[in-house]
């Protein structure tokens, strides 16, 4: 199979398993798909864009610092100055936890922070950028959460083994010891769902162009787009 048909035949798959509330087997087995787009050399997103002469534009939000009032810092700054008297082998943390499920919309939230900001990123940005997940001040990236979902929890592999990744090996604990639910499914399934949807939207310019370039045959790839121009909603394609 050519690389331009296997890269749309990849979202064909990756959007059908979207579609209809998908079971955290569908969005595991959904990471394995997100690699060879974004991950493998050379990524098929890469080779595509190559032919069409198109950059992909990764559309998320750039969250702005949580603001911490001033008082509650002050606490927090008088706590942790208490244990490390007893305990100073103790590493400070002042966020156990914090999740949050609008950055890879790319629209900002009412309930974002103040300095939120959306912007538009290359896929090697994209990888880089927050997911909306923090464990021990540790910000997740697309990349590691895409990682551990194929490489640690089943995507693609499952062999019980640690993660070379010291944050990802965190992460992979955790979710063992029972993790954070979204929606009834494990946080890096719910959060594989909105990379997912992220990623078929930045898709979307490249496969239409592929298509009116005839780097597609019809016989073979005819498909049509439900996701409207300001990127609202899944982007779904369809066999004909």
């Amino acid at each position: 199979m050519k690389v331009e048909h296997l890269f749309v035949h990849t979202l064909i798959d990756m959007d059908q398993k979207l579609r209809t509330n998908p079971s955290e087997y569908d969005l595991l087995k959904v990471s394995a798909l997100l690699r060879p787009i974004l991950l493998d050399k050379p990524p098929l997103l890469d080779t595509a864009s190559a032919a069409t002469s198109l950059a992909p534009k990764f559309r998320v939000v750039k969250p702005g610092p949580t603001p911490i009032p001033a008082e509650l810092k002050k606490q927090m700054d008088e706590a942790w100055a208490k244990l490390h008297e007893s305990r100073p082998e103790i590493k400070r943390v002042d966020t156990a936890i914090a999740l949050r499920f609008d950055l890879m919309t790319g629209q900002l939230s009412d309930t974002g922070n103040p300095g939120d900001q959306v912007v538009e990123l290359s896929r090697q940005d994209f990888l880089k950028a927050n997911v909306g997940f923090m464990l021990n001040d540790f910000a997740y990236s697309v990349e590691s959460m895409l990682r551990v979902a194929a490489n640690s929890l089943g995507g693609v592999h499952n062999d019980g083994k640690p993660n070379r990744n010291k944050h990802a090996e965190e992460l992979r604990q955790y979710m063992e010891n029972g993790g954070a639910k979204w929606c009834g499914r494990t946080m890096p399934a719910a959060m594989i769902f909105e990379i997912a949807r992220c990623t078929l939207r930045a898709c979307k310019p490249i496969a239409d162009e592929m298509a009116r370039l005839g780097l597609c045959s019809a016989e073979s790839n005819d498909w049509v787009w439900s996701i409207d121009d300001d990127g609202n909603g899944i982007a779904r394609v369809e066999s004909a």
